[in-house]
């Protein structure tokens, strides 16, 4: 649920910052940097949550990873890890966002544009779409994923994100595509994001299948 109102809310909005509101691909970088932040607080939310959710130690669903040389799974671990994970995707998501504003004022790649950046509508936008993702994660269901699994799907599916962002920005500047050619960004975002969720939840109930064929039947 959670990634489902996530796509439709990062692509119908920033649509219409592009087509209604005079939006280059500066707003939109801008927009999914910000995205970052509401992936991180909406795992870190899961993290807490499955603390007291079930099946939190289910081989199927649970993974390990090692913290200060003691191995951390289960739903007991929950806040251990989201501690570990507040510190470290805090850091990325910084680091990367010096990034990002250096590349949106223009400091390390000349931008060829007549507008200002639109600062506060990419804001704006984002704390309608961030707004949904938390909510979903406070009182949606909870994924399959627990543990280390959980919090490590943060990390790939925002390195997948920025990674497709950053090759369609290369292709506008490069070949000289004018403003509304942002749209393009809009629909890698859409295009990788939506076929990553697929893939996952196929992933997930495939897990789901293979654990249930190993409890034994009485």
């Amino acid at each position: 649920m959670t990634r489902l109102v996530a796509l439709l809310a990062y692509t119908a909005l920033p649509l219409v910052g592009v087509l209604l509101l005079g939006w280059d691909w500066r707003e939109i970088v801008l927009l999914y940097w910000l995205e970052n932040i509401s992936i991180g607080v909406a795992t870190l939310i899961k993290l807490l949550r499955s603390d007291d959710a079930p099946g939190g130690n289910d081989p199927a669903t649970v993974d390990t990873l090692r913290m200060n040389g003691r191995l951390v799974r289960g739903d007991g671990d929950g806040r251990a890890l989201a501690g570990f994970f507040a510190m470290h995707y805090g850091i990325f998501t910084l680091v990367y966002g010096v990034f990002v504003v250096l590349l949106v004022a223009g400091v390390m790649v000349p931008v060829d544009s007549e507008t200002p950046v639109n600062w506060w509508g990419a804001l704006l936008v984002w704390l309608v779409a961030g707004t949904a993702q938390v909510l979903v994660a406070l009182f949606g269901p909870l994924p399959e994923q627990r543990g280390s699994r959980l919090m490590l799907s943060a990390y790939g599916r925002v390195i997948v994100l920025q990674v497709t962002v950053v090759v369609g920005i290369s292709l506008i500047e490069t070949l000289g595509w004018p403003a509304a050619a942002a749209v393009l960004l809009i629909a890698l975002h859409a295009l990788i994001d939506g076929f990553t969720w697929m893939f996952s939840a196929a992933r997930d109930r495939a897990r789901a299948r293979a654990a249930q064929g190993t409890v034994p039947r009485g």
